[in-house]
């Protein structure tokens, strides 16, 4: 492994290279589907390098569809063979912030809307309410590839935070909780099929008419909507993961 570490820079960033041998255990079975990954530290200590560094070799491994992380639950190997997609699995608040920390927002404008009759149940505004809408791209990673097109509506009453979005790395609703001091208690997500529109599709570099799977999450607080965000994904790149438990009834 060593070997590894040390190669010259030809071979590309040493978190590449990381990734490219993770890979190749988890092709060879080192890894099998439903273990359990070393942990950051141990992987860290492994190669010599920074945890920063062994998390972005495990975005790269989520990004092919190998591995899901999990807040508190570690790395699992989810599949033996690349995929093109991406995989997406939520189970927490924590998650959603992490996913926010493993890729890159890049803002393309933000202005004052009025909600019309359409927008404002969807947003948990009300009609004629002048909201901040903020629309961006997210990405794997700088240079990587686009990941899906977001529209952000936050309320009138939070507006004011709306420019520290520009260069943030984090969850949005993560910074309006704490620059308003509104504990998010639930989030309530809509996924829809639908068409994406024309204007969306050539920003992704998709052909008109392409489908989109449109997630619509809203975060709320004791004060109604913090932030209400639609994504539109490319419908045949989007998996969407999630895990739903029997809960223990009163004869268990």
């Amino acid at each position: 492994m060593q070997d590894l570490v040390q190669t010259n820079g030809a071979e590309g960033p040493l978190y590449s290279r990381i990734h490219r041998e993770l890979g190749e255990r988890i092709m060879r079975g080192s890894y099998p589907v439903g273990a359990l990954m070393p942990t950051e530290v141990e992987l860290a200590a492994e190669f010599g390098t920074s945890r920063s560094t062994i998390r972005e070799a495990l975005r790269s491994l989520t990004e092919d569809g190998y591995v899901e992380r999990r807040q508190g639950m570690g790395t699992r190997v989810i599949a033996s063979e690349i995929s093109a997609g991406y995989h997406q699995s939520l189970n927490s608040i924590h998650e959603l912030q992490q996913i926010a920390l493993d890729t890159y927002m890049v803002i393309l404008s933000d202005e004052q809307v009025a909600l019309d009759d359409a927008l404002a149940p969807r947003v948990g505004g009300k009609t004629d309410e002048v909201w901040a809408k903020v629309s961006g791209i997210r990405w794997t990673a700088p240079g990587g590839r686009p990941i899906c097109f977001i529209e952000s509506y936050v309320p009138g009453r939070l507006a004011h935070v709306v420019p520290e979005f520009h260069g943030l790395q984090g969850s949005f609703f993560d910074l309006l909780e704490r620059r308003s001091g509104e504990a998010v208690r639930e989030v309530q997500q809509d996924i829809r099929a639908v068409q994406m529109p024309v204007r969306i599709s050539r920003m992704l570099g998709l052909p008109d008419g392409a489908q989109s799977l449109q997630l619509l999450r809203r975060y709320i607080t004791d004060r109604g909507t913090l932030i209400a965000s639609c994504n539109w994904h490319p419908a045949d790149q989007m998996t969407y993961r999630m895990q739903i438990r029997r809960g223990r009834g009163p004869q268990d």
